[in-house]
């Protein structure tokens, strides 16, 4: 096996000690493990806590990490959708430029998150003045997801982002390897670049013996007997159709489903609106907040239903809490229209598509599952089959390994 230095760029990053638990920081710390040197470098601000990371927090320097850690200073920013994330994120890129000119040029490899296009474009700049393979790991495809938030004409959106498309093409062109979160989103990067020497489809996952070991810690889960949970985990924004649950299970109450409640992990710029809409309707519903990855298994492994609620136009396709929805073991109603999930969901048989918007549909799902609880048993075993054979990091991520030994 040949031992590389790799250089992995990756500005949304959950580092040791907050609340989350991300793939590239994953992917270095097994990376480390398996002896190769190891540099992710990230933003010194935290996309998911809104707040600055201190460099001299014992958790991300010296001895306590396997692999070296590098900080780039961003602005900062408050919400989500805003001109100030967009000033951060320039500053953030400005910054990684400055140090990539100034860095001693040792690396034998770059594996580079995609978005920030930026950022993406600089770690392939970077690669190609060095000569040595440029992975590009595809988390999103911007700037088509824009439109979730923009909500245009498709003709309006096209003649909008073009100049955002033309650059992304550009960022996709530089990869010599491309993986991403599905096949639909290594698909878009096929389409800009068809010379690449691979293409993988990683999902996101979870690491099933991290996960069981969450889901058998002793922390005060508090389940009413009787009670059915439908649980969503995720931000609270624009691209995920938690008003349909949330109405969904108001209907159900005044129906007579007194012991249905919806959990809500997660914060986000529409938890407000959200919050007014279950006060207004009288739902059963509890906003749990942000809570630790650790924290929040066991809540999801107690649950009933897994509600993957994505808004009529996000591109999104498998995203992250999928993995985590299937360890657990849950039957999974679906709103996304990606095709990818939807054929995921039905051909696996792990639960039900309904269309995003449709509260009464919504509502018609958690009811069956209500009370036919053998199929919901029935669909959270074939969810946990699912997990181990297509979603367990420990399987599927060593092929990614394995590539980069090979370069």
């Amino acid at each position: 096996m040949a031992l590389k230095k790799v250089l992995i760029i990756a500005p949304f990053t959950v580092l040791p000690g907050e609340k989350g638990f991300n793939r590239f920081r994953y992917i270095a710390e097994e990376l480390a493990r398996l002896g190769h040197e190891v540099e992710l470098v990230t933003s010194n601000y935290s996309h998911a806590e809104k707040s600055f990371r201190q460099h001299e927090n014992g958790r991300w320097i010296g001895p306590s990490l396997p692999y070296r850690l590098t900080l780039i200073e961003e602005r900062g920013y408050s919400r989500n959708v805003s001109l100030e994330r967009i000033r951060s994120h320039r500053c953030f890129e400005r910054n990684l430029r400055l140090y990539l000119e100034r860095k001693e040029q040792t690396e034998h490899v770059v594996y580079a998150a995609y978005p920030l296009m930026g950022a993406a474009r600089m770690a392939g700049s970077y690669a190609k003045r060095l000569g040595i393979p440029f992975i590009l790991d595809i988390q999103d495809i911007w700037p088509e997801s824009i439109n979730s938030v923009l909500k245009l004409p498709e003709p309006w959106l096209k003649l909008l982002v073009s100049p955002f498309t033309t650059y992304a093409n550009q960022v996709y062109k530089l990869a010599d390897y491309i993986v991403g979160v599905s096949d639909t989103y290594v698909a878009r990067g096929k389409t800009a670049n068809q010379n690449a020497k691979a293409y993988h489809c990683l999902f996101i996952g979870a690491d099933q013996a991290y996960f069981d070991a969450c889901a058998c810690r002793e922390i005060a889960v508090e389940k009413p007997l009787g009670q059915f949970w439908v649980t969503y985990i995720g931000t609270l924004s624009h691209s995920y159709d938690i008003e349909t649950v949330i109405k969904a299970v108001s209907l159900l109450e005044r129906t007579g489903y007194e012991n249905v409640v919806l959990n809500i992990f997660g914060s986000g710029p529409h938890e407000a609106r959200f919050k007014e809409l279950a006060e207004q309707l009288q739902a059963p519903v509890r906003f749990m907040g942000h809570h630790s990855y650790e924290d929040m298994v066991p809540y999801l492994v107690r649950s009933d239903v897994a509600a993957n609620a994505i808004a009529k136009g996000a591109l999104a396709s498998v995203t992250n809490k999928i993995g985590d929805f299937l360890f657990a073991g849950l039957p999974m109603i679906n709103s996304c229209e990606n095709k990818e999930v939807m054929d995921l969901v039905a051909n696996s048989n792990i639960g039900f598509n309904y269309k995003p918007g449709d509260f009464t549909n919504c509502a018609h799902y958690i009811a069956l599952l209500f009370h036919q609880r053998q199929t919901g048993r029935q669909l959270g075993a074939n969810s946990r089959k699912l997990a181990e054979s297509r979603f367990d990091r420990r399987k599927t991520y060593p092929e990614l390994y394995r590539m980069i030994e090979n370069m």
